[in-house]
């Protein structure tokens, strides 16, 4: 009697771990992961540009281009169309350990705007926050001055250390 008792509690038992043994989840593949977008790819797009106080000034595009030399060094550059409203324009790039979201505007002298008139246009590097790309949102800091063809241009003298906030559009 004693054996039939323990009879009965051992074939359920065989049973339910042969359940749960044969009762395996299916590996499902785990999904391809989206690469992460370049630096260039995340700075390249449409922006609108506001002053400090939050006014609208104009809309630009910045593109990127690659160039690959013979000696298959690459030159990374942004294309500036619509700069301050006026100027378009190209500026080699360069990957800075301290800065990695780092843009450079360069030096441009002369650039020309809309009237014909020439301008230097120098880009400060990314003290404060400044000419570096974050959150979509790009901080230009720079020099813009006619010091050199005023009287040659027949303008009058202008200077600006300019500060304009560039929010990128989706």
């Amino acid at each position: 009697m004693k054996l039939i008792k323990n009879i009965q509690w051992i074939v359920p038992i065989i049973i339910s771990a042969i359940l749960l043994v044969a009762c395996k989840k299916d590996k499902v593949p785990l999904p391809i992961p989206v690469p992460e977008p370049t630096k260039w790819e995340k700075i390249s797009g449409h922006y609108k540009v506001y002053d400090t106080t939050g006014a609208f000034l104009y809309e630009m595009d910045i593109m990127h281009s690659d160039t690959t030399l013979s000696d298959n060094t690459h030159i990374d550059s942004l294309l500036y169309i619509n700069f301050d409203g006026q100027y378009s324009f190209s500026s080699q790039q360069s990957n800075f350990t301290n800065y990695p979201n780092m843009i450079q505007i360069g030096v441009h002298n002369p650039v020309i705007d809309a009237n014909n008139d020439r301008y230097r246009i120098f880009g400060y590097g990314p003290q404060n926050g400044f000419n570096n790309f974050v959150n979509d949102t790009i901080i230009f800091y720079f020099e813009k001055q006619n010091i050199q063809y005023y009287i040659q241009d027949v303008t009058p003298y202008f200077y600006c250390e300019c500060k304009q906030v560039a929010v990128k559009q989706h």
